[in-house]
């Protein structure tokens, strides 16, 4: 996604209607097919550039994998993310828990951030959005989404 920006009329000042301000252009995220960008996500599972994966998955900018967290997302330690985050973890980590989270997981936040990775904690809708912002503006971050049916 790339955000330009231009100078437009302000319609909605009274006093200067033809006073000029800014506005933000976006334009199509162009995806060169190799980042793991979530299409969908229902059904317990989630279409990830295209393709279908069933049950919950971290996601690496170039690599989705099958994940089987803790049913009750409370219950996640970093045990049972580190593994799948490679020999150099990224510094960011989206977690989508499924609905809106009820308590912030402060022990888990607290393990990650001992290893410089810190914990954006959300409902799994909430992390879809969030991963395909970080993914077009070329971060390096991991997301560990449970699915949702």
């Amino acid at each position: 996604m790339m955000i330009t920006r231009r100078k437009r009329q302000n319609m909605n000042d009274p006093k200067s209607p033809n006073a000029p301000s800014e506005l933000v252009d976006i334009r199509a995220f162009q995806n060169s097919g190799n980042l793991k960008l979530i299409n969908g996500y229902g059904g317990n599972s989630f279409r990830i550039s295209g393709e279908l994966h069933s049950g919950s998955i971290i996601l690496r900018p170039r690599q989705t994998l099958a994940w089987h967290p803790p049913q009750n997302a409370n219950d996640l330690t970093i045990d049972h993310i580190l593994p799948h985050l490679g020999k150099t973890p990224p510094p960011l980590f989206i977690l989508g828990v499924g609905g809106a989270p009820m308590a912030p997981m402060s022990d888990l936040a607290g393990s990650l951030r001992v290893l410089g990775i810190a914990l954006e904690l959300m409902s799994t809708a909430a992390a879809c959005r969030t991963w395909n912002v970080l993914m077009s503006e070329g971060r390096d971050a991991a997301a560990g989404v449970y699915a949702v049916a």
